[in-house]
């Protein structure tokens, strides 16, 4: 018999395939975001604002523009809407910072990001569960 993959792991599939859409050609993520009964409440990806272009070879010039997934993802939902946000990669801080604020508790991802760890200290503060996921395993 088959074994369904459990609602983290749907999660992340949803948000790299939302990630596929992003014009990035140096970092594709997507997110989702869950509400309690595991149903989907919005999906978001990184990209800058529609109609908006920007040289994507400068990858310092293109960090100071593009809106990251979480954010995107945010967008369509209410405060208290969302239950779990799944994303490719671990929050910065500033996401961290509208993740909290719209009481989302657990964000589950699968690779960190590397370019800012004061964002761990911060979901800490704020009560936001980060786990790393790895098959079927919450690294809390």
């Amino acid at each position: 018999m088959n074994k369904r993959i459990d609602w983290i792991r749907y999660a992340l599939d949803l948000a790299k395939v939302a990630a596929t859409r992003s014009e990035d050609p140096h970092v594709k993520v997507g997110a989702t975001i869950l509400r309690k009964d595991h149903s989907v409440a919005s999906l978001g990806y990184n990209g800058v604002p529609s109609g908006i272009n920007i040289k994507w070879a400068d990858r310092n010039e293109r960090r100071k523009r593009v809106i990251h997934a979480e954010i995107n993802a945010l967008r369509y939902i209410r405060p208290d809407e969302g239950h779990i946000l799944a994303c490719c990669l671990s929050p910065c801080r500033h996401c961290i910072q509208a993740i909290a604020s719209y009481g989302i508790k657990i964000v589950c991802y699968e690779e960190e990001y590397d370019k800012d760890e004061f964002a761990f200290e911060l979901a800490k503060e704020f009560g936001v569960s980060l786990c790393k996921y790895v098959e079927g395993i919450y690294d809390q």
